[in-house]
């Protein structure tokens, strides 16, 4: 089913871009970073989670390096789809209290005016980003913590103190929390990663790369495994891209850049820097088929020692602004649509639940169940900007 959809998400990608006649692939630096970048923040903490560091190690055990190729290619192709979640998020945007809300439910409720299916993408993507997209993060930050040799126990109680302290904050204290965090991390990834990429440069072997890229079976499998990572790694369609947009108090034309901005950033960049980083490992060592050792052995061999506990610190940070920006879509999201605060407490106690969950259970089931639910959430948001473009005849 999964092959069907990407053929069908192609083909959609490469279509929109013609109906935008390419602009989608345009951004002006220079005038967007002079704006408000609260949703730009929102944007890369939603996206830029654990799954970014191993979405492209993962891709490249299963599929080898070409699936590195169609990750890239596919990121850019699929920024037509971006440029029209975000402007269809953005337009159907409700203001809560001092800032707005959006997102699928929205699009589907005032653009096509489908109530129940509006409610069911409502759920999905709480069930989908805000909960189990979580438990991952925590899953990949407690593996690490073993590897420290410290407690379960120990893990979970200081992870409920933490998302209690998280609960404290209100809508504008979290936005502001991303504002801070998101641009530390970021320049932490790339400080440390391209310091380790020019000193050891001499030891990427090239040869690696083109040897796995030319064979007819590494192409065939790297092509399905690369395109579905860049759909997971982009969150093309899962509603996120939508709600970022909608948050943003820019102009739409600047709502619109900063989401592509993120795909060029997570789908291309980090794509490419991990690449680069697993290339210069494998000069000397061999490939390992579990990524949260294979990023230690990477990073071990940059930095030494110190290679783990850097490694648990991007996972960490990485791991709480996904983590918070899971919390702002299903608070905001519920702010919206009712008052009534044991509801809110209710939607606070399944998410710790579900977070602190995270550590307990094998990746393998986790990454299944979200790769099923988030089939379903495609298909909802497809048929959402189709319909709107096709039958409504939306100027995008």
């Amino acid at each position: 089913m999964w092959i069907l959809l990407i053929i069908f998400l192609f083909c959609l990608s490469f279509t929109l871009s013609i109906k935008l006649k390419f602009k989608n692939y345009k951004i002006n630096l220079k005038e967007i970073l002079t704006k408000d970048k609260t949703s730009l923040f929102l944007t890369l903490g939603t996206k830029i989670g654990v799954g970014s560091l191993i979405g492209t190690t993962s891709s490249i055990i299963i599929g080898g390096f070409s699936s590195v190729i169609w990750m890239i290619l596919f990121s850019f192709l699929a920024t037509s789809i971006i440029y029209v979640e975000s402007y269809f998020g953005n337009k159907y945007k409700k203001e809560n209290k001092n800032n707005y809300v959006g997102g699928p439910y929205f699009i589907l409720r005032y653009g096509l005016n489908k109530k129940i299916l509006s409610i069911i993408a409502l759920i999905l993507l709480i069930v989908i980003y805000s909960f189990l997209f979580q438990m991952i993060q925590m899953n990949s930050i407690g593996y690490l913590l073993e590897l420290l040799n410290i407690k379960k126990i120990i893990i979970i109680i200081i992870s409920i103190l933490v998302l209690i302290i998280t609960f404290s904050l209100s809508i504008d204290e979290v936005l502001s929390s991303l504002n801070k965090i998101v641009p530390i991390m970021c320049i932490l990834f790339l400080v440390v990663s391209i310091y380790g990429i020019i000193k050891n440069i001499d030891l990427i072997n090239i040869n690696i790369f083109l040897k796995d890229i030319t064979n007819s079976k590494s192409i065939l499998t790297g092509l399905i495994i690369g395109i579905k990572r860049s759909i997971f790694m982009n969150e093309l369609l899962i509603g996120t891209t939508s709600t970022g947009s909608a948050s943003d108090k820019n102009d739409l034309k600047t709502s619109i850049n900063y989401q592509i901005l993120s795909v060029y950033f997570i789908g291309i960049f980090i794509t490419i820097i991990i690449t680069l980083l697993l290339l210069i490992y494998m000069s000397t060592n061999d490939i390992i088929n579990n990524y949260n050792l294979l990023l230690t052995g990477v990073y071990t061999q940059i930095l030494g020692k110190y290679g783990l506990y850097f490694l648990l610190t991007l996972y960490i940070l990485f791991g709480f602004t996904t983590i918070l920006s899971g919390y702002y879509i299903g608070k905001n999201n519920i702010e919206y649509l009712t008052n009534n605060k044991k509801i809110l407490s209710i939607f606070k106690i399944i998410f710790i639940s579900f977070v602190v969950s995270g550590i307990l259970f094998k990746s393998n089931f986790l990454w299944n169940l979200v790769d099923n639910l988030i089939f379903i959430m495609i298909i909802i948001n497809s048929y959402s900007i189709i319909r709107l473009i096709k039958c409504k005849k939306e100027k995008i």
